[in-house]
C-alpha cells in the first residue's frame, strides 16, 4: 500500500472527525499522532473486513449449494459473485493513502451500502438462515466509519434490519431477539474499538516520549563530553613544567576517560560497548596498547567506573611496567578486566591511582582487584566484578 505525508492526512481529515479524536496532549504534533493512530486502526479494521468478506462469501455459496430455501437462487448466486468481485476490488484500493480523503470516504460509503444491501437481499430471499451475517456486517460498519458518517450508517443499518425483519415470517420475540443481539454486537464492537484506539494512542505517545528522552539524553551526554574536554584542556594549560605536572596529566586523563564514556553514550544511547570504550581510552597512549575484548555492553554508570579503572591500570603499566601492554576484557560468569605488561612492578602497591582503582572496584563495581606477577615474567592487574549485560 502507498502512503502519504502526515500533514496531507491532517489537512484532508474532516473538521468534525478531528474533534472526535483523543486529545490528551495539546499541539499540532500530538494531533498528527492521534490522526495517524486513528488511520492505522481503521486500516487494520478494513483488512479484517477483507477476510470476513471472503469468509461470508464462502458461507453463502456453501449454504446455497446445500439447498437453503430461496426463491431466486441464481439471483443470490449472482449477487454473491458480485460481492466477491467487489471484495477483490476493495483489496487493491490504496486505503492507507485514500482513507482520510474525500475519494476514500466515498468508496467506503459505497462499500458499506453494498454490504448492507447484499445482506438484506440474502435475508429477504433466503430467509433467516443468513441473518447471522448481520452480526458481522453491522459491527464492521460501526468500527470503520467515524463521526457523523458512523451515525448515518448505523441508522441505515437499523432501518434495513427493521424492514427485513418485518418481511420475514418470524415471531415478534424472535425478531426482537435478533435486533437486540445486533445492537449488542455493535455496542461491544464500539467499546472494544475505543479501548484499542486508546491503547494504540497511549503506546504511540509513550514511544514518542521515550524517543524525546533519548534525544535529550544524547544531547546532554554530548554537552557533558564537551565540558569535560574543556575542563581537561584548561587543567593542562595550568600544568607546570617537568615532573611537577604529572598530577595534572593524570587528572586530565581521568577527566578524558569520563568524557569518552559520554561520547560513546551519544553514539549508542543508553549502553556502551566495553571493547570500544577501552580502545578509545588507550588510543592516546604513547606506545601501542593491544586490546582484546568479548562482546560486552555496560550501562552508563558501570561504563564510567570501568573506563576510569582501565585508564588507571594502563597508566600504571605505562609508568612502572614495560611493553608489550595487553588489555583483555572477558565475559562469563563474572566480567574480568586484565592489564598485562612485561615490568616487575612490586612498587605499585601504593599510590593514588591504585587506591582509586581499589575503591572503584570494591565500592562501585562490587568486585575485587589484584596485582600479581606473571609466571613467565611481567605483571598482571586483574579486576573481577559481576557479569555485565552482553
Amino acid at each position: 500500500m502507498s502512503s502519504v505525508p502526515t500533514d496531507h492526512v491532517v489537512a484532508a481529515w474532516p473538521r468534525f472527525e478531528r474533534r472526535r479524536l483523543p486529545r490528551a496532549f495539546n499541539g499540532p504534533r500530538a494531533h498528527e499522532e492521534d490522526v495517524s493512530v486513528e488511520l492505522g486502526f481503521r486500516f487494520a479494521a478494513l483488512q479484517v473486513g477483507f477476510w470476513l468478506g471472503w469468509a461470508s462469501i464462502v458461507v453463502v455459496l456453501t449454504g446455497l449449494a446445500l439447498d437453503v430455501s430461496a426463491r431466486h437462487r441464481w439471483l443470490l448466486v449472482g449477487a454473491t459473485l458480485a460481492a466477491a468481485s467487489g471484495n477483490t476490488a476493495a483489496m487493491v484500493i490504496p486505503w492507507r493513502a485514500w482513507l482520510a480523503t474525500r475519494r476514500g470516504r466515498v468508496l467506503l460509503d459505497l462499500w458499506c451500502g453494498g454490504l448492507i444491501a447484499f445482506v438484506a437481499l440474502l435475508v429477504a430471499e433466503a430467509g433467516s438462515s443468513f441473518a447471522l451475517l448481520l452480526f458481522l456486517a453491522v459491527p464492521f460498519i460501526a468500527v470503520v466509519q467515524i463521526g457523523r458518517r458512523r451515525g448515518f450508517w448505523l441508522v441505515v443499518s437499523g432501518a434495513t434490519c427493521a424492514i427485513v425483519a418485518a418481511l420475514i415470517p418470524l415471531s415478534a420475540g424472535a425478531t426482537a431477539m435478533r435486533l437486540a443481539l445486533v445492537t449488542a454486537a455493535v455496542a461491544v464492537a464500539l467499546i472494544l474499538a475505543r479501548a484499542i484506539r486508546r491503547e494504540a494512542a497511549a503506546h504511540r505517545r509513550a514511544a514518542a516520549s521515550a524517543e524525546l528522552e533519548r534525544t535529550l539524553t544524547r544531547e546532554a551526554n554530548h554537552r557533558i563530553k564537551n565540558d569535560l574536554q574543556v575542563a581537561a584542556d584548561l587543567l593542562l594549560l595550568a600544568r607546570p613544567d617537568g615532573t611537577d605536572g604529572t598530577a595534572f596529566d593524570e587528572t586530565a586523563a581521568r577527566i578524558r576517560s569520563i568524557a569518552t564514556v559520554h561520547l560513546l553514550l551519544t553514539e549508542a544511547e543508553d549502553r556502551v560497548d566495553g571493547g570500544t570504550l577501552i580502545r578509545r581510552i588507550t588510543a592516546s597512549a604513547p606506545i601501542p596498547v593491544s586490546v582484546e575484548a568479548d562482546a560486552l555492553a555496560f550501562d552508563a554508570a558501570t561504563a564510567q567506573k570501568v573506563g576510569l579503572v582501565a585508564n588507571e591500570l594502563v597508566a600504571n603499566a605505562l609508568r612502572h611496567g614495560a611493553p608489550p601492554i595487553v588489555v583483555r576484557l572477558d565475559s562469563g560468569a563474572q566480567t574480568r578486566l586484565r592489564v598485562d605488561d612485561a615490568g616487575v612492578g612490586a612498587e605499585r602497591a601504593a599510590g593514588l591511582g591504585l587506591t582509586l582503582v581499589q575503591r572503584l572496584v570494591e565500592l562501585g563495581l562490587a568486585g575485587h582487584f589484584e596485582l600479581q606477577p606473571l609466571a613467565g615474567g611481567g605483571t598482571r592487574a586483574e579486576v573481577v566484578f559481576p557479569a555485565a549485560t552482553r
